[in-house]
């Protein structure tokens, strides 16, 4: 498969991509909320090159959220939001990439060293 039949095939999940996030961001999971924040952070933050997330981000990530007192539920809802907000970003930034300003660079380089330190209440 090309790179033009990949991307045809792909473009009606990219539409949906906006709803996909204010689906995952409701009241009634706030760790999928958090998690798709994270995914953001980090998508941006490695197509900047503000930083790049250690392999074990995600996980360490959804400890912090069983520490929260995240059910078995929630911490599944959290990872399913994750993905799928890291790949449609990544995605979305193949196919029509958005340059990145000094200054989100600068913003995105500190909100990753404060991810790579573990501080996820922020999110």
């Amino acid at each position: 498969m090309n790179a033009l039949a990949a991307v045809r095939l792909l473009a009606p999940a990219l539409a949906l991509l906006p709803v996909l996030s204010a689906c995952v961001s409701t009241s009634s999971n706030p760790s999928a909320a958090r998690a798709s924040v994270l995914a953001g952070i980090v998508s941006r933050a490695s197509a900047c090159y503000a930083g790049s997330p250690r392999a074990s981000t995600l996980e360490r990530f959804l400890q912090s959220e069983r520490a929260r007192g995240a059910t078995p539920e929630q911490i599944a809802g959290a990872r399913s939001a994750y993905i799928a907000i890291s790949e449609a970003q990544t995605i979305n930034q193949g196919v029509r990439p958005e340059p990145c300003t000094a200054e989100e660079r600068a913003t995105l380089r500190g909100q990753m060293n404060t991810v790579r330190a573990n501080r996820f209440e922020t999110l």
